[in-house]
């Protein structure tokens, strides 16, 4: 039986120049690695869609969870920032990122909108550290679901006003879309 690396080397020995144009190729090697980081920013962001999915789901359940989605929201903010704290060094981008955040908490009512474009820079910082990248997605995983089902909370009744459950949706997207593009960014710039 003929196992991955016996391909590999089989093809490394008989055709060298193939393999260092198309196998080991640094700059696919890069652009690999932006798909993969890429498909961690859709995963986390999904959850978006997962919380709407949820609430179309089960729309009984939404106004007695209202208190709890929103203990639930600021406990996953603070989670998310004291990972982020704990696995950053501490210079003053940490430091003003988290001033910013506890501000945004304080006195905004809908901060969450404000913060969860933000959390691309967390996942981004979290990048070299695969541990920390996994807990991190998860937890953006599920604020997602606790964002879109609050917000269907707050505009269930409105409905005849917004209009159908869909331009819900595309309002919750376009409001969070914001994480995707901060996410891309800084990947492809810093």
């Amino acid at each position: 039986m003929v196992d991955f690396f016996s391909l590999i080397f089989i093809f490394k020995t008989y055709f060298p120049k193939l393999f260092k144009k198309f196998i080991f190729n640094r700059e696919l090697l890069k652009y690999m690695t932006f798909l993969q980081y890429l498909l961690i920013l859709l995963t986390s962001f999904s959850g978006i869609i997962f919380g709407y999915v949820l609430s179309l789901i089960a729309p009984e359940e939404l106004n007695p969870g209202k208190k709890y989605f929103e203990w639930l929201a600021r406990f996953l903010v603070l989670l998310i920032m004291i990972f982020y704290i704990i696995n950053t060094p501490l210079t003053i981008f940490p430091l003003l990122f988290l001033a910013i955040i506890i501000l945004m908490v304080i006195f905004s009512r809908e901060y969450l909108f404000y913060i969860y474009p933000l959390f691309g820079l967390v996942i981004w910082a979290s990048l070299y550290n695969q541990q920390l990248l996994i807990i991190q997605s998860s937890l953006i995983f599920i604020l997602g679901i606790v964002i879109s089902s609050m917000y269907m909370v707050q505009h269930e009744k409105k409905e005849e006003i917004i209009g159908s459950k869909f331009n819900i949706l595309l309002q919750i997207l376009l409001r969070t879309f914001l994480f995707l593009v901060i996410g891309v960014l800084f990947f492809l710039f810093f």
